[in-house]
């Protein structure tokens, strides 16, 4: 008995991002320079730097900060950059710290003029990454922090979400709350800010404090993220420009979703003797679509489409996959640990070679049907596979 080719390819998109789903803690990745050695550094240096997550992995980023305008590197007498708890973060950590005297006060906080420009970046992009930046404030007459934050994934260009323990957002809510001494954007007065700015407005202490924090984060996978520091222009009473710096404490992310789809078949029919039990005309194919996610990250709710074209010599099978379990349908969904489901409204059928998945098949064996489209609804964890079954007979 010759058998036959059952098999071609299946395809599976992710769309857009309809629901965030949140990354667990095991697969976060953390970095603090609490963990490291003080060190003096350079301006125009690359570092790179080794994240970790509670099972291990490692991955590793790097930092690179570059300036325009200053006529001095130092603070306090430290030259900058460098890594050191002269400035904390509120636990008592060290930081890395950009900074110094520029030789006037900063014109436009997104030109390369007199400014201090820090990029963190990431082999592969990475998502729901968090930046814990201190000590943005202002001291009369001397300096005025102004920070300024963006992220890329390579095309695109995104605008962070900026918030502090103090209470400050760029979102709905007061800006300025007691204790704080940075303000953050979208404002018009008394400073012109966009939304993903800081301006320092009171006197924050370098140890040990909170009211000068700056937390970044991003809703977008990204590969880097760039924080440009300057001096914001001279204010009614000021006429000189001092000495400033501001610090990084930690940097966490978790990775982007892997995801990938195999396709199989096999006699539907496996009975020992029978003639089914091969992929010849007449008999049944049994049809698993397996979706792995190796990443460390989960897949966003409902944003799994799975296409699958048939082959010309199949007709689809529109009945309960198996005939032990009535009602189930012509799609078996195998979990596992994924947590997605895949309920009558995820099933599409075409009769036109997937120009379009609206056609509505007869019971039983359907010969019009050539495509189906499968939308699993839920969340799909990280580091979890399911598989989807269903049948088709060859003709």
């Amino acid at each position: 008995m010759r058998a036959l080719s059952c098999l071609t390819a299946a395809s599976l998109l992710l769309t857009s991002m309809p629901a965030h789903a949140a990354c667990d803690a095991n697969n976060t990745y953390s970095f603090a320079f609490a963990s490291v050695a003080n060190a003096s550094l350079n301006y125009g240096t690359t570092y790179t730097y080794t994240a970790t997550n509670p099972l291990g992995a490692t991955r590793t980023f790097t930092f690179r900060a570059v300036n325009n305008g200053l006529n001095s590197i130092q603070v306090n007498g430290d030259n900058m950059p460098q890594i050191s708890n002269d400035l904390t973060s509120g636990t008592g950590g060290k930081t890395f710290q950009i900074g110094g005297s520029f030789s006037s006060r900063t014109a436009n906080i997104t030109s390369n003029t007199r400014t201090i420009r820090l990029t963190i970046a990431f082999v592969t992009p990475v998502r729901d990454i968090i930046v814990n930046g201190h000590d943005a404030d202002f001291t009369s007459n001397q300096f005025r922090d102004w920070v300024h934050v963006t992220g890329s994934d390579g095309t695109s260009s995104f605008i962070p979400t900026l918030s502090a323990p103090a209470g400050n957002n760029n979102g709905a809510g007061a800006r300025t709350a007691t204790g704080s001494s940075v303000n953050f954007g979208a404002d018009n007065a008394p400073f012109v800010l966009t939304s993903n700015e800081a301006v320092g407005i009171s006197t924050s202490a370098d140890q040990n404090v909170t009211t000068g924090d700056v937390v970044v984060s991003f809703a977008q996978p990204v590969t880097s993220v760039t924080l440009s520091y300057g001096n914001f222009p001279l204010q009614s009473g000021e006429s000189s420009t001092g000495q400033q710096r501001f610090g990084i404490s930690q940097v966490r992310f978790c990775p982007m979703p892997n995801v990938a789809i195999a396709k199989s078949s096999a006699p539907y029919i496996t009975t020992a003797g029978s003639p089914d039990r091969f992929n010849a005309p007449g008999s049944d194919v049994a049809y698993s679509l397996t979706v792995t996610n190796s990443g460390g990250s989960p897949v966003d709710a409902s944003t799994l489409v799975l296409t699958d074209l048939l082959p010309t010599n199949m007709t689809f099978y529109n009945g309960d996959y198996n005939a032990s379990s009535p009602g189930m349908g012509p799609f078996e969904l195998v979990a596992g640990s994924s947590g997605v489901t895949l309920p009558a409204g995820g099933r599409a059928y075409s009769n036109n070679n997937g120009s379009t998945y609206t056609y509505t098949p007869s019971a039983g064996y359907d010969a019009n049907v050539d495509g189906v489209r499968l939308t699993p609804t839920g969340s799909m964890a990280a580091n979890s596979s399911f598989t989807i079954r269903f049948r088709a007979r060859v003709n």
